[in-house]
């Protein structure tokens, strides 16, 4: 884990997809951080898992939506897993999961990012 601010960043790259794991304060002391860490990865489809993440002030959710419209920018995708209900209740109160699809496990989220062949998805549905 790399520190930063108050909170800490594990960054996975798959084989189609990154996973960045963020645990502590979403905040902005720690945004700067975080955002420098983002910013080279939205080029690929991108998986917050914010299951960690304790605290999110309003800094923490715009860098979230900021790291998303970079994806969008760059033609691929981002989801949230893991939101704890406290925050994914502000984030929907703001309408902020209108851009930022929060998902309730890693399998929809990948559902969210990844662009689907007809073969994956027939595989999907019969399984």
């Amino acid at each position: 884990m790399e520190p930063g601010g108050g909170v800490d960043m594990v960054v996975i790259e798959g084989e189609r997809h990154t996973t960045v794991l963020l645990s502590g304060e979403l905040d902005r002391a720690s945004c700067p951080h975080v955002r420098s860490r983002l910013r080279p990865l939205t080029g690929r489809p991108l998986v917050l898992d914010v299951s960690g993440v304790t605290f999110f002030d309003a800094e923490g959710m715009r860098t979230v939506c900021r790291c998303a419209r970079a994806c969008e920018a760059e033609g691929a995708a981002l989801a949230l897993v893991g939101v704890r209900p406290y925050a994914a209740k502000v984030f929907r109160i703001l309408g902020l999961d209108r851009d930022v699809p929060l998902c309730g496990s890693m399998d929809e989220a990948l559902w969210c990012v990844l662009p689907r062949t007809d073969e994956e998805i027939r595989e999907w549905l019969s399984g």
